[in-house]
Formats: C-alpha cells, sequence, structure tokens
C-alpha cells in the first residue's frame, strides 16, 4: 500500500511508503487531508520534483478500469461502478410530473419549451452523468500525471479490408489480424452462425480457405464456434452462406457516447493519446493477463511504452470507486399508503449534525459511510459481516461529510 503526498499549494507529488508518512504525521510536518485513498499534505514548500506517470482508461458503459503506471510499477488502479438508475429515475420523474400536470387542470398548456434539449452538443443526462464520472475520478486522482491514454473503440474499420502487417504487433504471419477478428464476431453479434450457440468460444472461419486463394477480408470471413468450425473442415457441416460485407451497413460502431465531451475534459488534465481496443487485446493475450478492467487499462498504460519494459500485474494499490447522489428533491413516495395518505419521502434528512453520504468512525475501529437516518436515532450503514449495521451519533466521529465520490481500499 502507498500513501499519497501533496504540497503545500495542493500539487500532487509522487507518494510515499506509510512508514514515511506516519514519520511525517508524527513531527507534525504533514496533514491528513484525505481517508481514501489515503493522502497527507506536506506543512511546508518543497520541490515539485515528479516523475513521468501515465494514466490508463479502460472506459465501459457500467465498469471503467484506470491504472496509473509510473517508475516501473502501478502506483494506483481501480474499478469505476457506473450508475445505472439515472435513466429509471427520469422515467419515474417524468411520470409523475405527468400526472401532476393533469390534476392541474387550471394551468395553461404550454408548448415549445424544450429549447434545452435541442441544443447543439446536448447529451442525455444517463450518458452526460456516465461520462462525467470518469472526469471527476480522474481529477481525484492525487498523482502527478504526466499522460492519458484512452482506449477509444473496439476495431479500426479502416484497416478492415486492408490489414498490412507493420510494426512488432503482426509478426506472426500465421495468425488472424486481430482487429479482423473482432470486427467478424461483432458483426455476427458474437454468436455461431452454423448452430446460433452464444457465450461460448468463438473462431473466425475462411469461406474461401487461404490455400485456395481466400483472402483475410470482412467478406471472407464467418463466425463459428470451436466444434462447429472443425466439422466444417472435417466435411461433416456444409455452410450454406455467403460473405457479408459492409461492416458499417450490418452492425453500428460500438463507439463511445459522449466522447467528444469526454476527450475535451480529459486532455485539460493531462495530454490524452488514444489506442484502439484490439491493440489492448494482443497486449493483453501476449502479456497472459486475465480479462478485467484494471488489466486492460495497465495494458492501455503500457502500449505505447517506449522503454518496452513489463510491468507487473498486482492490486496492491487497487480501489473500487462508487458513486452515490448527493441529495433528491423528490417529496413524497409513488403510492399512497393505507390510513397515512401521501408519505414523506425522506423524513430524517439530517441527525446531530450527521448527514446522509457523510463518512464516520464508529467506535474508532470502522470507518463506514451513512446510508440512511432511522427515525429511532440511529445511523445505517452498508451491511458488511462482523462490522456494525448502525449506530448511535455518540459512537461516531466524522471524517468527511457529504462525499459523492466513494473509494474503497480493497485488498
Amino acid at each position: 500500500m502507498l500513501v499519497y503526498v501533496i504540497n503545500k499549494n495542493g500539487n500532487p507529488l509522487m507518494p510515499c511508503k506509510p512508514a514515511k508518512a506516519r514519520k511525517l504525521l508524527r513531527d507534525e510536518k504533514a496533514k491528513i487531508v484525505n481517508q481514501s485513498p489515503f493522502t497527507i499534505k506536506l506543512q511546508w514548500d518543497c520541490e515539485e520534483n515528479v516523475q513521468p506517470i501515465t494514466l490508463g482508461i479502460d472506459k465501459g458503459s457500467h465498469h471503467t478500469g484506470l491504472c496509473n503506471v509510473g517508475n516501473g510499477k502501478i502506483l494506483l488502479s481501480g474499478i469505476i461502478n457506473h450508475r445505472t438508475d439515472i435513466k429509471d429515475k427520469m422515467t419515474a420523474r417524468r411520470g409523475n410530473r405527468c400526472q401532476r400536470r393533469t390534476r392541474k387542470w387550471y394551468r395553461p398548456k404550454r408548448f415549445l419549451n424544450r429549447a434545452t434539449s435541442k441544443r447543439s452538443g446536448r447529451l442525455p443526462p444517463s450518458l452526460f452523468a456516465n461520462a462525467d464520472e470518469v472526469i471527476r475520478v480522474v481529477r481525484q486522482i492525487p498523482l502527478p500525471l504526466s499522460s492519458c491514454v484512452v482506449e477509444d473503440v473496439q476495431v479500426d474499420i479502416a484497416r478492415l479490408n486492408n490489414p498490412d502487417l507493420t510494426g512488432t504487433e503482426y509478426q506472426q504471419s500465421n495468425r488472424l489480424d486481430e482487429n479482423l477478428r473482432i470486427a467478424t464476431l461483432m458483426r455476427d453479434k458474437y454468436q455461431c452462425v452454423s448452430c446460433g450457440k452464444k457465450k461460448v468460444q468463438l473462431q473466425a472461419h475462411h469461406l474461401v480457405p487461404q490455400s485456395q486463394g481466400g483472402k483475410d477480408t470482412i467478406k471472407n470471413l464467418i463466425t463459428l464456434c470451436q466444434q462447429c468450425h472443425k466439422k466444417v473442415h472435417q466435411g461433416q457441416i456444409t455452410l450454406e452462406v455467403d460473405g457479408v460485407s459492409g461492416f458499417k451497413d450490418q452492425i453500428a460502431q460500438r463507439t463511445m457516447q459522449g466522447k467528444t465531451y469526454l476527450y475535451q475534459a480529459l486532455s485539460q488534465v493531462a495530454p490524452l493519446l488514444s489506442v484502439f481496443g484490439y491493440q489492448t487485446s494482443i497486449r493483453r493475450k501476449s502479456l497472459s493477463l486475465p480479462k478485467e478492467h484494471d488489466v486492460d487499462a495497465l495494458c492501455i498504460a503500457t502500449l505505447n511504452n517506449q522503454i518496452n519494459q513489463l510491468i507487473e500485474y498486482h492490486r496492491d494499490n487497487f480501489y473500487t470507486i462508487k458513486f452515490r447522489p448527493r441529495q433528491t428533491r423528490r417529496r413524497y413516495h409513488d403510492l399512497p399508503r393505507k390510513g397515512k395518505g401521501r408519505v414523506p419521502y425522506q423524513v430524517n434528512a439530517e441527525l446531530d449534525g450527521f448527514r446522509k453520504g457523510s463518512l464516520v468512525r464508529v467506535k474508532d475501529k470502522w470507518t463506514k459511510q451513512i446510508n440512511s437516518i432511522y427515525s429511532n436515532g440511529r445511523l445505517a450503514f452498508a451491511r458488511v459481516k462482523g462490522e456494525p449495521g448502525s449506530a448511535r451519533p455518540s459512537d461516531c466521529q466524522l471524517l468527511l461529510r457529504g462525499q459523492t465520490v466513494v473509494w474503497n481500499y480493497s485488498v
């Protein structure tokens, strides 16, 4: 585990070991500014001599992998768990407002009042939140970032029909180009065209064999599972299909929606580079690493490594990052209760100075985040085996107030 350091001006420095951090805190030369990731702030002016650190980002719709590489090792890695409740909440709010407008029969009708939703460059709330969550996390990383590398899209469409072998990544001439293989699987929706199986090992089959002059093009390839592929070559199955051309006409390229906004914001933090997903796949397979989001982020960060230094994969400084809303404007539950009518949605907003989302230390032993406030005067936390699920305010010490980005250290 590493302890992250910022100077007196708030600029991040290189991390240090816990022993050195304890000595600085004991001599009152530093103070704690963040619990997770554990960060200290120096109390004197010092030089900002730092080493280059590269941040790799494996962007996804539900999970995003992060990996910070510097000095030949992993300094910080993690997985962002994106919020998936925004669309449902927007749908519920739209229904409640529609009912409200129906009850307010005396209010005149309004039309053409959607100018905000039609403005140029606008993103839907769910897509905007997905990209903004990555930006917020990157800005909170307590490391001096020198560059940022993002995985752009999974395939390079311009090279589908002309996979020229260049560089060291295509030295094995007997293997199919990874960019073309993934594109074939994407076109056929990741299922065998013979038996229709999914979630099995899939292979790209040449309709016209290479021994008979068949080419490595998207039109000459088709997706088969391992068993069907073997039966085709043994003559047990005859495929009555033709190759499909026009890759753009068959599927929509899985580009990241909202990436223009994401790239503009990340370029303000550090110089931005982009790579393709098939390059990440080649790098991961060459290193024999498992398929994980932080592993892909490590491969992305080291893909353009000029020194070609192998970095050992570990999770010593691994964090799971999640988000929680700061507040809600919802007043009542959707359905009334018998004998009570419309029930308020949030009754206990604050208790003895503690609010939902605040980070507290319970009985000088556990660090917990307040998820709810019970009417019996207790603070509720996430249920973890061996740890308290609730506590009295007198047993809690406030550490950080109202955290919307939650960093959890994972061993």
